[in-house]
């Protein structure tokens, strides 16, 4: 895969938990960051960094050069499945998933 072809890292969506639960913040973070690697990014874990877990927070990475914070949440749809009633039944819900924001500082953006 080319650098071209490589989708920006906030792009990368990395389903973990359940539409019931999160996953630990630490393997959130670590299957984001190999879906990451995966897409051809050099990625390293910035260890230390201040995060807030009950805020979804799940760690800092660096990603070639730049910051981002890697966050989870329900974000994805899936398909629930539901016979509680004695009667299958299908409806879509948000799942929880990982993703990555940037971490903006004036190194990191052009004026």
């Amino acid at each position: 895969m080319t650098m071209d072809e490589r989708p920006d890292p906030v792009q990368i969506i990395a389903r973990v938990g359940t539409s019931f639960r999160a996953a630990e913040p630490e393997r959130a973070i670590e299957v984001w960051v190999h879906l990451a690697g995966q897409a051809g990014w050099q990625v390293n874990r910035i260890d230390g960094a201040a995060v807030d877990l009950d805020a979804g927070e799940c760690g800092v990475v660096e990603v070639e050069g730049l910051r981002y914070l890697v966050r989870q949440d329900r974000r994805v749809r899936r398909t629930l499945f539901d016979d509680s009633g004695g009667r299958l039944t299908q409806r879509p819900v948000f799942s929880f998933a990982a993703w990555a924001e940037p971490v903006l500082s004036p190194d990191s953006v052009v004026s």
